[in-house]
């Protein structure tokens, strides 16, 4: 016969035991696992801080929960009850939390024995022996309080008039002084910016030297699948789950890739990050030229087709861009070839067609356009200038997209957006642009495709400068858009003049 009070005894020493008896929902795993180890680590620390950033919807708010009830039941700070105060983005929040909590121990009559319902209400919880869990909002002021637990549970969720800023100024002036030695410190979210409250205090260098800190991906290997997506396998962080599928959907149902990579890939984007940010590339829309293939041929303006191909039909897509330059050195979109089901013999007559028409030479990848396509084109009478960009090296993939963003930032290029044929085309371009992002110094996409970027670059890399367009040299050493020389308007740059047609968005 098993004792009444067996899984409360066990539970006392086996945290994942409690963990599971707690609720048919909280479902162990070993990302859950790790959070648990850091929890209990202390190793000597003044102030025992823990940071986990981790993916939504995978219980790091009901691993911090269960790590805060194991400690009122069976734990003391000093021969003292654990009082707890927990934070999150409101008050709101803050309470469903505690709530959650109330009902875990009313689930189970050797907890539910614990619970003081008389002197506990809507924001606390007040334990039989002596503990207590204070619930509140981000912003909170409070004075005079050393608890033994400090807690915040996603507290940049939704913060409503609060910025970045003052969040960090709350967190100075109100948690720190809250805490003592022999205080512990959690902390638990999913990142919103570079100079959020978790980049700021408790992930960068420095803090690192008083923090056991981690961020967990729902796809632990999504760069290094992006980088080879057909011999590296996605697998998720939780599979039993949160299965590839699932996130996979999610991300489409979301139909926002840099959204999906904050909050489930815990990859910050924002427009510090971003290498062509939102105001950068709208700079310059036109919205009284409608481009296309039929725009502009006779006006002196020298034309030149980016190609970027695809690995394998029905996959990456194949892209064909036109652009043109014209007398006063600026860069226009013309029009946009993009597909994923043509073979690359249809592909060539598409190249043919587009060379012969605009009488423009094409710039691609060396290794990737001689391998499917130069000897196919031959084939097929076609005759071509071919420009090679020799871009499979990393380092000079790196230098394309450089150079391409030094053309926006120097407000050379210009977009058509005149006919709803032409703004489709173009925000496709603009939204694979947005999704890149510095990281450790190199610029990366986490966006879903770069095939239209790819092939912008390739041809954007074929134009030169006109004497009164100043374009600065790239450093190899470039860092989040800093520029080797003064980006702001250095002597002899030919300003576009305004002409009422070009919008800001």
């Amino acid at each position: 016969m098993v004792m009444p009070n067996f899984n409360f005894q066990r539970s006392r020493h086996d945290i994942r035991h409690f963990y599971e008896w707690l609720s048919e929902e909280y479902e162990w795993a070993d990302h859950i696992g790790e959070w648990m180890d850091l929890y209990a680590d202390r190793k000597g620390a003044q102030v025992h801080r823990v940071c986990i950033i981790a993916p939504r919807s995978h219980s790091k708010s009901a691993t911090l929960r269960v790590k805060l009830l194991h400690m009122c039941l069976f734990e003391q700070r000093n021969n003292n009850p654990i009082e707890v105060w927990l934070f999150s983005a409101s008050i709101r929040q803050a309470t469903n939390r505690l709530e959650e909590i109330k009902t875990d121990m009313r689930r189970h009559p050797e907890l539910r024995k614990y619970l003081d319902e008389r002197k506990s209400n809507k924001q606390r919880i007040s334990f039989t022996n002596g503990a207590w869990i204070q619930a509140t909002g981000v912003g909170s002021a409070i004075r005079g309080e050393h608890p033994a637990v400090v807690a915040l549970d996603d507290v940049l969720a939704e913060m409503g008039d609060m910025t970045m800023e003052s969040v960090s100024e709350w967190f100075k002036k109100v948690i720190t002084p809250m805490l003592d030695p022999g205080t512990s410190l959690y902390c638990v979210g999913t990142p919103m910016a570079h100079t959020d409250l978790y980049h700021t205090e408790m992930l960068s260098e420095k803090a690192k030297q008083v923090w056991k800190s981690g961020v967990w991906s729902a796809f632990p290997n999504w760069d290094e699948h992006r980088a080879d997506p057909d011999n590296v396998k996605l697998f998720p962080l939780w599979p039993e789950f949160r299965p590839t599928a699932f996130l996979l959907e999610q991300k489409i149902s979301i139909d926002d890739d840099l959204a999906f990579a904050q909050e489930y890939l815990c990859k910050v984007v924002d427009d510090d990050a971003q290498v062509f940010n939102r105001h950068l590339i709208r700079e310059n829309i036109d919205i009284d030229s409608v481009g296309g293939f039929d725009s502009q041929l006779n006006d002196g303006s020298r034309f030149i087709l980016g190609f970027d191909p695809a690995h394998g039909i029905g996959k990456d897509y194949s892209v064909l861009i036109c652009l043109r330059q014209d007398e006063q050195g600026y860069i226009h979109f013309v029009d946009m070839w993009r597909r994923n089901d043509f073979p690359p013999d249809k592909q060539a007559d598409v190249i043919i067609e587009w060379a012969k028409h605009f009488k423009a030479p094409v710039a691609a990848e060396d290794v990737g356009f001689q391998r499917l396509y130069e000897t196919v084109i031959e084939q097929k009478g076609g005759h071509l200038e071919y420009r090679s960009s020799k871009a499979s090296n990393k380092g000079l993939k790196q230098g394309l997209m450089n150079r391409l963003r030094v053309w926006f930032d120097r407000k050379l290029i210009i977009f058509p957006y005149g006919s709803d044929d032409i703004r489709k085309k173009v925000n496709i371009i603009l939204d694979e642009l947005e999704a890149h992002v510095w990281k450790k110094g190199e610029i990366v996409d986490v966006g879903r495709h770069n095939d239209t970027v790819m092939a912008m670059a390739h041809a954007i890399d074929q134009f030169k400068p006109k004497q009164n367009n100043f374009m600065p040299m790239v450093s190899k050493t470039t860092s989040m858009g800093g520029w080797s020389k003064d980006r702001k308007n250095p002597k002899g740059i030919n300003r576009r003049p305004g002409t009422g047609k070009y919008v800001r968005f």
